[in-house]
Protein backbone atom coordinates (compact mmCIF):
# COMPACT_ATOMS: atom_id res chain seq x y z
CA UNK A 1 0.00 0.00 0.00
CA UNK A 2 1.28 3.27 -1.09
CA UNK A 3 0.23 6.82 -0.16
CA UNK A 4 3.56 8.67 -1.69
CA UNK A 5 2.13 10.55 -5.33
CA UNK A 6 5.11 9.45 -6.90
CA UNK A 7 4.54 6.14 -6.16
CA UNK A 8 0.67 6.20 -7.26
CA UNK A 9 1.64 7.60 -10.32
CA UNK A 10 3.40 4.57 -11.33
CA UNK A 11 0.41 2.38 -10.57
CA UNK A 12 -1.62 1.07 -13.84
CA UNK A 13 -5.72 1.92 -13.16
CA UNK A 14 -6.15 -1.16 -15.25
CA UNK A 15 -4.48 -3.91 -13.17
CA UNK A 16 -4.74 -1.47 -9.64
CA UNK A 17 -6.00 -2.84 -6.49
CA UNK A 18 -7.75 -0.92 -3.31
CA UNK A 19 -4.77 -2.46 -1.33
CA UNK A 20 -2.42 -0.90 -3.74
CA UNK A 21 -3.23 2.69 -2.61
CA UNK A 22 -4.29 3.91 0.81
CA UNK A 23 -7.28 6.78 1.27
CA UNK A 24 -5.23 9.50 2.22
CA UNK A 25 -2.57 8.86 -0.98
CA UNK A 26 -5.33 9.29 -3.09
CA UNK A 27 -6.69 12.41 -1.58
CA UNK A 28 -3.65 13.43 -2.06
CA UNK A 29 -3.04 13.13 -5.46
CA UNK A 30 -6.27 14.54 -6.26
CA UNK A 31 -5.71 17.95 -4.75
CA UNK A 32 -2.49 18.00 -6.39
CA UNK A 33 -1.82 21.03 -8.90
CA UNK A 34 -0.16 18.83 -11.08
CA UNK A 35 -2.87 18.20 -14.18
CA UNK A 36 -1.09 14.91 -14.92
CA UNK A 37 -1.40 13.79 -11.31
CA UNK A 38 -4.94 14.63 -10.23
CA UNK A 39 -5.90 13.25 -14.13
CA UNK A 40 -4.21 10.16 -13.29
CA UNK A 41 -5.43 9.90 -9.61
CA UNK A 42 -9.09 10.42 -10.70
CA UNK A 43 -8.46 7.27 -13.11
CA UNK A 44 -6.90 5.43 -10.03
CA UNK A 45 -10.21 6.24 -7.89
CA UNK A 46 -12.73 4.97 -10.69
CA UNK A 47 -10.72 1.96 -11.10
CA UNK A 48 -10.77 1.34 -7.28
CA UNK A 49 -14.29 1.75 -6.66
CA UNK A 50 -15.33 -0.79 -9.42
CA UNK A 51 -13.53 -3.01 -7.13
CA UNK A 52 -14.56 -2.08 -3.88
CA UNK A 53 -16.85 0.78 -3.47
CA UNK A 54 -16.65 1.19 -0.07
CA UNK A 55 -13.33 1.91 0.13
CA UNK A 56 -13.61 5.23 -1.72
CA UNK A 57 -16.61 6.59 -0.06
CA UNK A 58 -14.53 8.46 2.67
CA UNK A 59 -12.95 10.11 -0.81
CA UNK A 60 -16.47 12.18 -1.22
CA UNK A 61 -15.37 15.08 0.04
CA UNK A 62 -12.92 15.46 -1.89
CA UNK A 63 -14.18 14.31 -5.33
CA UNK A 64 -16.97 16.51 -4.62
CA UNK A 65 -14.37 19.10 -4.76
CA UNK A 66 -13.06 17.75 -7.94
CA UNK A 67 -16.47 19.11 -9.70
CA UNK A 68 -14.70 22.47 -10.30
CA UNK A 69 -11.87 20.79 -11.74
CA UNK A 70 -11.23 22.38 -15.45
CA UNK A 71 -9.90 18.67 -16.38
CA UNK A 72 -12.52 16.64 -18.04
CA UNK A 73 -11.34 13.20 -17.48
CA UNK A 74 -11.38 14.54 -13.41
CA UNK A 75 -14.81 15.22 -13.67
CA UNK A 76 -15.66 12.54 -15.47
CA UNK A 77 -14.41 9.81 -12.88
CA UNK A 78 -15.57 11.87 -10.11
CA UNK A 79 -19.30 11.81 -11.86
CA UNK A 80 -19.54 8.26 -12.64
CA UNK A 81 -18.28 7.41 -8.72
CA UNK A 82 -20.46 9.58 -7.12
CA UNK A 83 -23.06 8.35 -9.17
CA UNK A 84 -21.99 4.84 -7.82
CA UNK A 85 -21.70 5.95 -3.96
CA UNK A 86 -25.02 7.80 -4.08
CA UNK A 87 -27.23 4.83 -5.54
CA UNK A 88 -26.22 3.21 -1.83
CA UNK A 89 -25.27 6.04 0.11
CA UNK A 90 -27.31 9.28 -1.11
CA UNK A 91 -26.68 11.23 1.80
CA UNK A 92 -23.45 10.51 1.75
CA UNK A 93 -23.40 12.51 -1.75
CA UNK A 94 -25.90 15.55 -1.32
CA UNK A 95 -23.43 17.57 -0.66
CA UNK A 96 -22.63 17.34 -4.21
CA UNK A 97 -25.68 18.98 -5.36
CA UNK A 98 -24.74 22.61 -5.91
CA UNK A 99 -21.69 21.45 -7.94
CA UNK A 100 -24.07 18.94 -10.10
CA UNK A 101 -26.59 21.62 -10.56
CA UNK A 102 -23.97 23.58 -12.12
CA UNK A 103 -22.51 21.47 -14.18
CA UNK A 104 -25.71 20.58 -15.69
CA UNK A 105 -24.90 23.89 -17.96
CA UNK A 106 -20.72 22.48 -18.81
CA UNK A 107 -20.06 22.64 -22.54
CA UNK A 108 -19.11 19.38 -22.79
CA UNK A 109 -21.94 17.06 -23.25
CA UNK A 110 -20.53 14.14 -21.25
CA UNK A 111 -20.47 16.19 -18.22
CA UNK A 112 -23.91 17.23 -17.89
CA UNK A 113 -25.01 13.94 -18.83
CA UNK A 114 -23.09 12.10 -16.04
CA UNK A 115 -24.01 14.92 -13.88
CA UNK A 116 -27.59 14.48 -14.45
CA UNK A 117 -27.42 10.93 -13.74
CA UNK A 118 -26.38 11.47 -10.39
CA UNK A 119 -28.73 14.16 -9.96
CA UNK A 120 -31.79 11.55 -10.99
CA UNK A 121 -30.08 8.57 -8.42
CA UNK A 122 -30.34 11.25 -5.70
CA UNK A 123 -34.03 12.64 -6.79
CA UNK A 124 -35.30 9.32 -6.93
CA UNK A 125 -35.83 8.94 -2.73
CA UNK A 126 -34.98 12.37 -2.50
CA UNK A 127 -36.28 15.24 -4.80
CA UNK A 128 -36.95 17.65 -2.07
CA UNK A 129 -32.92 18.18 -1.83
CA UNK A 130 -33.57 19.97 -5.63
CA UNK A 131 -35.59 22.41 -3.79
CA UNK A 132 -32.88 25.29 -3.30
CA UNK A 133 -31.89 24.69 -6.89
CA UNK A 134 -35.45 25.22 -8.83
CA UNK A 135 -33.72 28.31 -10.71
CA UNK A 136 -30.20 26.50 -11.68
CA UNK A 137 -32.86 23.33 -12.46
CA UNK A 138 -35.36 25.31 -15.28
CA UNK A 139 -32.07 27.03 -16.33
CA UNK A 140 -31.01 23.54 -17.22
CA UNK A 141 -34.52 23.01 -19.03
CA UNK A 142 -34.65 26.10 -20.88
CA UNK A 143 -31.22 24.81 -22.61
CA UNK A 144 -31.90 23.70 -26.17
CA UNK A 145 -29.92 21.03 -27.30
CA UNK A 146 -27.21 21.79 -29.69
CA UNK A 147 -27.28 19.17 -33.31
CA UNK A 148 -23.58 18.84 -33.47
CA UNK A 149 -24.51 16.86 -36.69
CA UNK A 150 -24.85 19.87 -38.51
CA UNK A 151 -22.05 20.31 -40.29
CA UNK A 152 -19.80 18.63 -39.04
CA UNK A 153 -18.65 15.92 -40.84
CA UNK A 154 -18.63 17.92 -44.62
CA UNK A 155 -15.10 18.06 -43.30
CA UNK A 156 -15.12 14.29 -44.28
CA UNK A 157 -18.00 14.52 -47.23
CA UNK A 158 -15.03 12.83 -49.94
CA UNK A 159 -14.39 9.81 -47.55
CA UNK A 160 -17.04 7.59 -45.97
CA UNK A 161 -16.00 5.84 -43.35
CA UNK A 162 -14.14 8.71 -41.33
CA UNK A 163 -17.76 10.78 -41.95
CA UNK A 164 -19.42 8.38 -40.32
CA UNK A 165 -17.61 8.30 -37.76
CA UNK A 166 -17.85 12.00 -36.82
CA UNK A 167 -21.46 11.41 -37.42
CA UNK A 168 -21.93 8.83 -34.63
CA UNK A 169 -19.96 10.83 -32.44
CA UNK A 170 -21.98 13.65 -32.73
CA UNK A 171 -25.06 11.79 -32.75
CA UNK A 172 -24.03 10.85 -29.62
CA UNK A 173 -23.48 13.62 -27.86
CA UNK A 174 -26.89 15.06 -29.12
CA UNK A 175 -28.99 12.03 -27.71
CA UNK A 176 -26.57 12.83 -24.01
CA UNK A 177 -28.07 16.64 -24.41
CA UNK A 178 -31.22 15.32 -24.37
CA UNK A 179 -31.11 12.61 -21.84
CA UNK A 180 -29.48 15.40 -19.23
CA UNK A 181 -32.75 17.89 -20.19
CA UNK A 182 -35.28 15.13 -20.03
CA UNK A 183 -33.86 13.73 -16.48
CA UNK A 184 -33.31 17.53 -15.23
CA UNK A 185 -37.32 18.01 -16.34
CA UNK A 186 -38.62 14.93 -14.34
CA UNK A 187 -36.67 16.21 -11.19
CA UNK A 188 -38.44 19.41 -11.68
CA UNK A 189 -41.97 17.48 -12.10
CA UNK A 190 -41.15 16.45 -8.94
CA UNK A 191 -40.06 19.50 -6.57
CA UNK A 192 -43.40 21.15 -8.42
CA UNK A 193 -46.04 18.12 -7.14
CA UNK A 194 -44.08 18.51 -3.57
CA UNK A 195 -43.00 21.65 -2.94
CA UNK A 196 -45.21 24.49 -5.36
CA UNK A 197 -44.21 27.93 -4.08
CA UNK A 198 -40.53 26.42 -4.64
CA UNK A 199 -41.57 26.97 -8.53
CA UNK A 200 -43.36 29.91 -8.57
CA UNK A 201 -40.99 32.52 -8.81
CA UNK A 202 -40.26 30.79 -12.25
CA UNK A 203 -43.69 31.39 -13.51
CA UNK A 204 -43.27 32.71 -16.77
CA UNK A 205 -40.63 30.74 -17.77
CA UNK A 206 -42.50 27.67 -17.44
CA UNK A 207 -44.86 29.85 -19.62
CA UNK A 208 -42.57 29.87 -22.19
CA UNK A 209 -41.50 26.24 -22.39
CA UNK A 210 -44.82 25.03 -22.84
CA UNK A 211 -45.54 26.83 -25.97
CA UNK A 212 -41.42 26.24 -27.12
CA UNK A 213 -41.06 22.82 -25.33
CA UNK A 214 -41.74 19.05 -25.63
CA UNK A 215 -41.87 15.93 -24.14
CA UNK A 216 -40.32 16.08 -20.58
CA UNK A 217 -40.23 19.57 -20.97
CA UNK A 218 -43.29 20.15 -21.57
CA UNK A 219 -44.53 17.79 -19.07
CA UNK A 220 -43.14 19.12 -15.80
CA UNK A 221 -43.61 22.74 -17.05
CA UNK A 222 -47.58 22.32 -17.62
CA UNK A 223 -47.47 20.28 -14.15
CA UNK A 224 -45.68 23.24 -12.22
CA UNK A 225 -48.17 25.91 -13.96
CA UNK A 226 -50.68 23.74 -12.45
CA UNK A 227 -49.35 23.18 -9.26
CA UNK A 228 -48.72 27.28 -9.17
CA UNK A 229 -52.14 27.96 -10.09
CA UNK A 230 -54.02 25.93 -6.96
CA UNK A 231 -52.74 28.85 -4.94
CA UNK A 232 -52.08 31.49 -7.20
CA UNK A 233 -53.64 31.63 -10.26
CA UNK A 234 -53.14 34.69 -10.80
CA UNK A 235 -49.25 34.20 -11.16
CA UNK A 236 -50.34 31.79 -14.59
CA UNK A 237 -52.67 34.31 -15.85
CA UNK A 238 -50.40 34.44 -19.08
CA UNK A 239 -50.73 30.81 -19.39
CA UNK A 240 -54.38 30.07 -20.50
CA UNK A 241 -53.87 29.81 -24.38
CA UNK A 242 -50.46 28.31 -24.52
CA UNK A 243 -51.93 25.62 -22.58
CA UNK A 244 -55.65 26.13 -24.66
CA UNK A 245 -53.06 25.60 -27.49
CA UNK A 246 -51.35 22.08 -25.99
CA UNK A 247 -54.57 19.72 -24.98
CA UNK A 248 -54.19 18.15 -28.52
CA UNK A 249 -50.79 16.72 -26.73
CA UNK A 250 -51.13 12.87 -26.83
CA UNK A 251 -49.71 12.67 -23.10
CA UNK A 252 -52.08 12.30 -20.49
CA UNK A 253 -50.07 13.88 -17.81
CA UNK A 254 -49.84 17.13 -19.98
CA UNK A 255 -53.67 16.54 -20.86
CA UNK A 256 -54.77 16.17 -17.00
CA UNK A 257 -52.50 19.15 -16.03
CA UNK A 258 -53.28 21.39 -18.28
CA UNK A 259 -57.31 21.09 -17.49
CA UNK A 260 -56.69 21.62 -13.96
CA UNK A 261 -54.97 24.55 -14.58
CA UNK A 262 -57.15 26.03 -16.56
CA UNK A 263 -60.13 25.33 -14.49
CA UNK A 264 -57.56 27.04 -11.59
CA UNK A 265 -57.41 30.36 -13.79
CA UNK A 266 -60.83 30.30 -14.51
CA UNK A 267 -60.18 32.47 -17.37
CA UNK A 268 -63.39 32.41 -20.24
CA UNK A 269 -61.72 32.39 -22.97
CA UNK A 270 -60.42 28.35 -22.08
CA UNK A 271 -63.99 27.28 -22.31
CA UNK A 272 -64.40 26.42 -25.93
CA UNK A 273 -61.10 25.04 -26.66
CA UNK A 274 -62.39 22.64 -23.54
CA UNK A 275 -65.25 21.72 -24.99
CA UNK A 276 -63.75 21.15 -28.29
CA UNK A 277 -61.50 19.48 -26.91
CA UNK A 278 -63.32 17.31 -24.55
CA UNK A 279 -65.76 16.52 -27.64
CA UNK A 280 -63.17 16.01 -30.31
CA UNK A 281 -61.85 12.84 -32.04
CA UNK A 282 -58.58 12.66 -30.08
CA UNK A 283 -58.61 9.34 -27.96
CA UNK A 284 -59.09 10.63 -24.74
CA UNK A 285 -60.46 8.59 -21.92
CA UNK A 286 -63.66 9.01 -20.12
CA UNK A 287 -61.92 10.82 -17.29
CA UNK A 288 -60.61 13.30 -18.96
CA UNK A 289 -63.15 14.03 -21.34
CA UNK A 290 -65.55 14.61 -18.50
CA UNK A 291 -62.83 16.26 -16.33
CA UNK A 292 -62.63 18.50 -19.45
CA UNK A 293 -66.47 18.98 -20.17
CA UNK A 294 -67.39 19.68 -16.09
CA UNK A 295 -63.67 22.78 -15.90
CA UNK A 296 -65.74 24.55 -18.88
CA UNK A 297 -69.03 24.28 -17.54
CA UNK A 298 -67.89 25.64 -14.30
CA UNK A 299 -65.53 28.25 -15.87
CA UNK A 300 -68.61 29.34 -18.23
CA UNK A 301 -70.59 29.17 -15.12
CA UNK A 302 -68.27 31.23 -13.11
CA UNK A 303 -67.29 34.05 -15.45
CA UNK A 304 -72.25 34.83 -16.04
CA UNK A 305 -72.16 35.14 -12.45
CA UNK A 306 -68.82 37.45 -12.02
Amino acid sequence: MTGDNDEITALDPETVSPGDVDTEGLRAALEREDNLVRTHAARLVSAVAERDLDSVEPLVPTLVGALDDDRIVVLRESLVVLAAIAEDSPEAVREAIPSLCSLLEHETPLIPALASEVVRVLAVERAEWFVPHVGELVTAMETEPTDPTAGGADAFSNDAEPRAHVTDVYREELRRQITARTVVANVVYEVATIDPESVRPHASRFVALIEAGSGAVLSASVCAVNMISEANPEAVENAVEPLCDRLSVPDRAVQVHAVSALGNVGDPTAVEPLREFADGDAPLDDEIRSLARTTADGTADDSRTA
